[in-house]
């Protein structure tokens, strides 16, 4: 059974509003990989905030025991519809905070959780 999906880094922009490669203005983030989302609903997101450095924290995150990689400012989007299943861009303008992950397997603690709003 496979956890997570790597994402490819191809170069595509899902947006709620309208979105360029430099995101017009809007939040940018790079995906960083997902994996199925709570109780296997959906998608968890992981990106690394671009042009907003304050919504994310630094983080390293850890795949079974190995180091992934340090990013400056990882957020979780949760996704339970997998509306972003294969971005490795998403742009947003307006999104809601949710609960800080807990435990998990990449040691989430801490990480900030948003949804991102229609």
């Amino acid at each position: 059974m496979r956890k997570f999906l790597i994402i490819p880094a191809v170069v595509s922009c899902l947006s709620l509003t309208s979105c360029a490669d430099a995101c017009n203005g809007n939040i940018e983030t790079l995906v960083l990989y997902a994996k199925p989302g709570p109780k296997g609903v959906g998608r968890a997101t992981y990106v690394d905030v671009l042009n907003k450095p304050g919504l994310g924290i630094k983080k390293t995150l850890m795949y079974e025991g190995k180091e992934f990689g340090t990013f400056e400012h990882v957020v979780i989007i949760n996704d339970p519809e997998s509306r972003f299943a294969r971005n490795s861009k998403i742009c947003f303008t307006t999104f809601r905070a949710d609960a800080a992950a807990t435990g998990g397997d990449l040691n989430e603690e801490g990480i900030p959780e948003i949804t991102v709003e229609k």
